[in-house]
């Protein structure tokens, strides 16, 4: 097992922090990820445990890059094992990006849906964010 201390932060179009990503867990035999999921959007805050494997996030990488350079208009971070968590960025024509979040707690049987918004300049900062934890991993 590798533990990576990085995080990964997803804010809004003002700066507030709306969702993180920590806790990263590496297994390296099925290079699968278990990590936490925090939630904090207006008056909602969750918790959720979750798995993914590595190449969820290396492929979740590349498509961040493809928006950013505009290569791409519309985005998603799949999970393939737990298939609990889904993030989509829509880019639109003026470099606005809608995020739209889902995150399914099986466990409870609950669903929490949001929206927010941001524009490219907020993605150099979460491509680093994902690239370190990466490498910390390793």
């Amino acid at each position: 097992m590798v533990y990576a201390m990085s995080k990964i932060n997803f804010y809004n179009g003002d700066r507030t922090l709306i969702m993180s990503f920590s806790d990263f867990i590496f297994q390296k035999f099925d290079n699968s990820i278990s990590f936490q999921i925090n939630v904090r959007n207006n008056f909602v805050q969750a918790s959720v445990e979750t798995e993914s494997l590595e190449e969820d996030f290396t492929d979740f990488l590349a498509k961040l890059h493809d928006l950013y350079e505009m290569r791409a208009k519309k985005i998603s971070f799949l999970q393939s094992i737990e298939n609990n968590i889904q993030v989509d960025f829509n880019l639109n024509e003026i470099g606005g990006i809608l995020v739209s979040v889902r995150i399914d707690d099986y466990i409870n049987s609950t669903t929490l849906q949001f929206e927010y918004g941001i524009d490219q300049s907020f993605l150099p900062e979460l491509i680093e964010e994902i690239e370190t934890t990466l490498e910390e991993l390793r």
